[in-house]
């Protein structure tokens, strides 16, 4: 308070510019002032709390050698276990006093860089496919509708509707994904799915083997990592689906069939710069832009056109 009253006789600035240069809130200032008018401006004297006897020489070796033979245990388990084995009984504060003298407190691994940021973005067709299944509900009975989407281009690969999810739904859907494209593929895709029980099976691993295609598995209870399927699932049920015909496996199966057309080859897409997934996947998407460019720069010149043809007399 001495430092503020100095500070604006000498200089003749405000409370609040000497306070924001003091890092000091005006409230608590202006608090101190209240109770120095009280005369109640005293220093609050904390005195240390009993903190306990030190750890015998004994004791912290004790500790420093488990520590050592369980290196990856935090100090709180440690404290416990030690106390359950009959190596030292001392409490959480002072095993952490002592491990962190000795240097031992046990310290977490860093995750690899790979694991802190998203994989890059695929730059061609075909090098990552992200595969999921979505419950999709024909008649009185659920199915299981499997869907392969390319991760550059937002193609519906392939897809299949099926009665059983179990693991030969997946690796049948897969292999037929790989047989359609083989002609066209540089080579064998990325392919990203969740944890489901169909992925740890031994169809799985020996299609994976024997296709040598990479198999990436997403982070547990995050759905996120295949969220651009997750996004395909919501148009299937709010656009391809919504009024569609299911009243029997069949139906379904035509209904299916015409919203995949729709939306590789009609339904412009946000992501792809309002361009089709088709572009994407077998053409060039440069072209397609540039098409439109040109369009644009007709109908400006027409537009033109008309109404100079519009003011003449």
């Amino acid at each position: 308070m001495e430092t503020v009253r100095i500070t604006k006789a000498h200089t003749g600035q405000r409370d609040e510019q000497v306070l924001a240069q003091l890092g000091l809130p005006p409230a608590t200032y202006y608090r101190w002032e209240g109770r120095a008018v009280q005369g109640s401006l005293v220093d609050q004297i904390v005195l240390p709390t009993h903190t306990g006897l030190l750890p015998t020489p004994l004791e912290e070796s004790a500790v420093c050698h488990y520590a050592q033979a369980h290196p990856r245990t935090g100090y709180k388990r440690l404290t416990w276990q030690m106390v359950d084995e009959n190596v030292a009984f001392l409490r959480q504060n002072q095993v952490y006093a002592v491990l962190e003298r000795n240097d031992l407190l046990a310290r977490r691994g860093t995750l690899p860089a790979a694991a802190l940021h998203r994989p890059p973005e695929a730059q061609r067709p075909d090098e990552r496919w992200h595969v999921d299944i979505m419950y999709l509900r024909v008649e009185v009975r659920w199915c299981y509708l499997v869907d392969i989407l390319d991760a550059y281009s937002r193609y519906l690969v392939h897809w299949t509707l099926n009665l059983t999810m179990l693991a030969d739904t997946i690796t049948q859907t897969v292999q037929e994904a790989l047989d359609h494209t083989q002609a066209l593929r540089q080579a064998q895709p990325e392919v990203v799915h969740d944890n489901g029980k169909q992925f740890i099976s031994s169809e799985w691993r020996q299609l994976v083997a024997g296709t040598a295609i990479k198999d990436i598995a997403t982070r547990v209870a995050h759905p996120q990592s295949n969220g651009r399927l997750e996004r395909l699932h919501r148009s299937h049920r709010e656009e391809g689906l919504a009024d569609a015909d299911l009243s029997s496996y069949y139906a379904a199966q035509d209904a299916l069939k015409r919203w995949d057309h729709f939306y590789n080859h009609e339904r412009p897409h946000t992501a792809l710069h309002y361009l089709h997934p088709v572009d994407y996947y077998r053409g060039d998407p440069a072209v397609r832009l540039q098409e439109r460019v040109a369009k644009l720069e007709r109908g400006k010149q027409l537009r033109d056109a008309y109404w100079r043809e519009q003011r003449k007399p």
